[in-house]
Formats: structure tokens, C-alpha cells, sequence
């Protein structure tokens, strides 16, 4: 099976993966690297975060 990761904003595939198993084709929804850093997405934004406050 091969998967198809499309891009949500751009609409375009940014990655392919094959499977072993079942034939067919299916796509996954996701951003790709740039779209993300155009978004203004990096690693340290998914991090999680604490704030303390005074």
C-alpha cells in the first residue's frame, strides 16, 4: 500500500511511504516543511510550555 502525505495548505504530496501488505493507495493529511515555516511553526513551538506567574 503506498501512503501519500498531502499537504494541507498547498495541496501538494510532500512524502510518499510504502507499506507492506494490502495494494491501494491512501492519503494523509499533514504540512510540509515549508508551509510550516512559512506558518511560522518550529520544533519549539509543539513543546510544551510552563509559565509561572508572580
Amino acid at each position: 500500500m503506498k501512503i501519500y502525505h498531502i499537504c494541507e495548505y498547498c495541496d501538494l504530496v510532500f512524502n510518499t511511504t510504502e507499506v507492506e501488505g494490502q495494494e491501494g493507495a491512501v492519503e494523509l493529511k499533514g504540512i510540509c516543511d515549508e508551509c510550516s515555516s512559512e506558518l511560522g511553526f518550529s520544533e519549539h513551538s509543539f513543546s510544551p510550555k510552563n509559565f509561572w506567574y508572580n
